[in-house]
C-alpha cells in the first residue's frame, strides 16, 4: 500500500493541474447555489437539474484527466497539458456520468433506508421534532442548551442515532469508492461498472480494499476535525482550503491508481 500512496502523491504533484477543474467547479458551483435558491418551485427543479448536468461534465472531464494520468503519465512533457483531456472527457464519458451519479443516489438512499429502519426497530424515536433540532444546531449556544435540556434517555437514543448515520455513511462510501475507476478503466456503462465495483470489491484483494478505504476515510476524518477546530483563523482557513483540495486530487489519483493497478494488469 506504501507503494500506491508514494506513487500517488508523485502523480498528483507533476498533474498539480488537476487542481485547476476542481476549484473552478466549487467556485462556479458555489455561486451557481446561491443565486439559483431564489425562485418557485419550477425553477428550483430546473436549477437542479442543471446542477446536475454541471456535476456530471466536471466529473466526466476531471476523471478522465486522471485516467491520462495514470495510464498515458510519460507522455506528457508539460504536465499543463493534461487539461485538454477535459474536453475529451465530458464528450465521451457525460452521459456516462449523469448514469453515475443516479446510481450513487439510489444507493445512498437505500443505505440511509436500511438504517432508518434499524434506528427505528433498535432505537427508537428520540421525541424531538424536526423543527427544534433544525432551531437547536443554528448556533453552538442554542445547541447546548437544546442538548442540556434533553432527558438521559434522550441523550442516549440521540448518540446511538448518529453513531448509526455515521456507519452507514462509512458503509455506503466503501461500497461505492471503487465505482468511478471501473466505469472509467472497464465498463463504460454506469449500471454495469456498478455491478462490477460490487464484484471487484469483494474479490480476493478485499482486505487491500478495505485497507485503502480505512487510510482515506482516516485521513478525510483527521483534516475534517483540524478544519473545525482551526477555521475560525482566516490564515489558516486558507491553508486548510488548499490542503483539503490536495487532499481531494490525492485521494482521487489514488483510488484511480489502485484500481488500475489491481484490475487492468
Amino acid at each position: 500500500m506504501l507503494t500506491y500512496i508514494k506513487e500517488s502523491f508523485k502523480l498528483t504533484n507533476k498533474f498539480i493541474i488537476l487542481a485547476t477543474p476542481l476549484i473552478l467547479f466549487s467556485l462556479l458551483s458555489s455561486l451557481y447555489i446561491i443565486f439559483s435558491m431564489n425562485g418557485n418551485l419550477l425553477g428550483l427543479i430546473f436549477a437542479l437539474i442543471l446542477f446536475l448536468m454541471m456535476v456530471g461534465a466536471f466529473l466526466s472531464g476531471w476523471f478522465f484527466m486522471i485516467k491520462q494520468a495514470i495510464v498515458s503519465s510519460e507522455e506528457y512533457e508539460d504536465p499543463n497539458s493534461l487539461i485538454k483531456e477535459f474536453p475529451a472527457g465530458v464528450g465521451e464519458y457525460f452521459l456516462n456520468s449523469l448514469g453515475m451519479i443516479i446510481n450513487v443516489f439510489i444507493v445512498v438512499v437505500f443505505f440511509l433506508g436500511v438504517s432508518y429502519f434499524i434506528g427505528m426497530k433498535f432505537i427508537g424515536q428520540i421525541g424531538i421534532s424536526a423543527v427544534e433540532f433544525s432551531k437547536a444546531v443554528t448556533s453552538p449556544e442554542t445547541l447546548r442548551t437544546f442538548l442540556l435540556s434533553l432527558t438521559d434517555e434522550q441523550l442516549f437514543r440521540l448518540n446511538a442515532w448518529n453513531l448509526l448515520l455515521l456507519v452507514s455513511m462509512v458503509v455506503t462510501y466503501f461500497v461505492i469508492f471503487l465505482y468511478p475507476p471501473t466505469m472509467f478503466f472497464k465498463e463504460k456503462n454506469p449500471f454495469k461498472a456498478l455491478f462490477g465495483t460490487f464484484k471487484d470489491l469483494f474479490s480476493r484483494n478485499i482486505l487491500k480494499n478495505i485497507l485503502l478505504y480505512l487510510i482515506l476515510f482516516v485521513a478525510y476524518f483527521f483534516i475534517s476535525i483540524v478544519t473545525t477546530i482551526l477555521g475560525g483563523n482566516i490564515f489558516a482557513h486558507f491553508i486548510l482550503t488548499l490542503i483539503n483540495f490536495y487532499y481531494m486530487i490525492f485521494a482521487a489519483v489514488l483510488i484511480f491508481y489502485y484500481y488500475h493497478k489491481n484490475y487492468m494488469n
